[in-house]
């Protein structure tokens, strides 16, 4: 539209400026005839000009055509250097800018999405990728007070520390049915990191099974298979520790099978306990081969909500039963872990229940031994989305062919404790104390249990934790 006037505005302008020499020129005084004859053609050809300029007005703005943008050319002087840039911006273009390239056909929209439950995840629209970064923060004061210490003294330890450090992913990549986990952990003493899960699952399409392959945890106890994040307590207790060797990895795969109702999982690996080695036999790794299974039947509720101990955001009431063993063959005997337990998840209250063997066929010079121990834990809601009440009892029964003649080999660990949510298992803080009264035989530093020869030990625990 602007270019189109610009030839009606030149016209005004010659008119002017026609009227501004005539005024400036002495000239004959003109008769009264000649003036209402020039005074009749100014009005006629300003009167044109409103007829054009309103017609171009009532026209849809568009582009001029080839030939009026000639014809203009030809017959006007050349636009201003001002009005030629406009001119420019104005006109429509079929090229696409080399600024704004067209999007790849391969291209994926992410989102992104965040809750208490599932933590971070960034996902495609069309979900055949997703990763959410796993990252877990447990910073802890420890108070240990130990009646008899090994030199039979009144001892005292307190100090802060990072209990764990972990980083790591998890998601789906190429399809929702192939799953992965990959994390590591700085260790609590040096800093140095160690790979723990790293493995990948893939489902079998509208069916209900699944193989997993690489570095996981045995799956027969639930204990240990509650991830780290989200343990009522701030450590594991005394009995699941010692007997299912703490944070054991193994290396191998394993078939899942898994329905609404059932669960079951069948391993062949490396070994139990077999984290980060290579495919040599002993000594490289501590056992020849390991087969284990776990099979769980769930009477009500989720499978989600079986991965905590708490009801904190259960989406129902949960009931899950489980029993699991793990074989290991190594030199010159055999290891076999053995377990049942039961999880009821009912409103604000959560109960869970265990019992765990260890059997060791020539066990050095001790023999074959069994150790074992059972643990009942009970939790409360007294806020549902803060506040939470904990207690649990273990007992950890020692074969006593394994100790010097004479020592404690019944331990009793009596543990009570608060929650508090900030913003669900992503930020918490636990505080809870143990007891024992008899000591115990054995260290296990990471849950702050000390070695006490008979006497009376209590440890006591502060800790923040950040997950996301």
């Amino acid at each position: 539209m602007r270019i189109r006037a610009i030839p009606s505005v030149m016209a005004v302008l010659s008119i002017l400026g026609t009227c501004a020499t005539a005024l400036a020129v002495p000239q004959t005084q003109p008769s009264p005839a000649e003036l209402q004859q020039k005074i009749d053609s100014l009005q006629q050809q300003v009167g044109s000009l409103n007829l054009e300029m309103q017609q171009l007005k009532n026209q849809p703005s568009a582009a001029p055509s080839n030939a009026a943008v000639q014809n203009q050319s030809s017959s006007q002087a050349p636009l201003p250097d001002e009005l030629v840039a406009q001119s420019q911006l104005a006109a429509p273009t079929t090229q696409p800018s080399a600024a704004e390239p067209e999007p790849r056909a391969d291209a994926l929209a992410v989102d992104v999405t965040f809750d208490t439950h599932k933590g971070l995840w960034f996902s495609s629209e069309n979900g055949d990728f997703a990763i959410h970064p796993c990252t877990l923060l447990q910073f802890r004061n420890t108070t240990n007070l130990r009646q008899h210490a090994p030199n039979d003294q009144y001892d005292a330890q307190n100090g802060f520390e990072i209990r764990r450090m972990q980083l790591g992913a998890e998601g789906n990549a190429f399809t929702p049915d192939l799953t992965f986990r990959v994390f590591i952990q700085t260790e609590r003493s040096g800093g140095d990191a160690e790979l723990f899960d790293a493995w990948l699952k893939y489902h079998f399409h509208d069916s209900p099974f699944f193989i997993e392959g690489g570095q996981f945890k045995s799956p027969f106890a639930h204990e240990q298979m509650i991830f780290d994040r989200t343990m009522m307590a701030a450590d594991r207790t005394l009995t699941d520790d010692i007997l299912a060797d703490g944070e054991a990895f193994s290396q191998g795969v394993m078939g899942i099978f898994q329905t609404d109702d059932v669960r079951a999982k069948l391993q062949f690996t490396n070994g139990y306990g077999t984290n980060d080695v290579n495919f040599e036999d002993p000594t490289s790794r501590p056992g020849f081969f390991g087969v284990g299974t776990r099979d769980e039947l769930k009477l009500m509720g989720n499978w989600s909500d079986y991965d905590q101990f708490t009801s904190l955001g259960d989406s129902s009431n949960l009931l899950v039963g489980g029993i699991g063993f793990d074989e290991t063959q190594v030199n010159p005997g055999n290891i076999l872990h053995g377990t049942a337990d039961a999880q009821w998840n009912n409103g604000p209250l959560g109960l869970y229940a265990s019992y765990i063997g260890r059997y060791t066929s020539q066990n050095g010079a001790a023999g074959d031994t069994y150790d074992y121990g059972p643990m009942v834990q009970a939790s409360y809601l007294l806020d549902p989305h803060h506040l939470e009440v904990f207690g649990r009892y273990d007992y950890l029964k020692f074969d006593g062919k394994e100790f010097a003649a004479g020592t404690n080999t019944n331990v009793d660990e009596l543990t009570a404790g608060i929650n508090y949510y900030f913003y669900g298992q992503n930020l918490k803080l636990t505080t809870d104390a143990s007891y024992l009264p008899n000591g115990s035989p054995v260290d296990d530093n990471g849950s702050g249990v000390l070695v006490s020869s008979g006497g009376s030990e209590w440890v006591f625990r502060v800790q923040m934790q950040f997950a996301l």
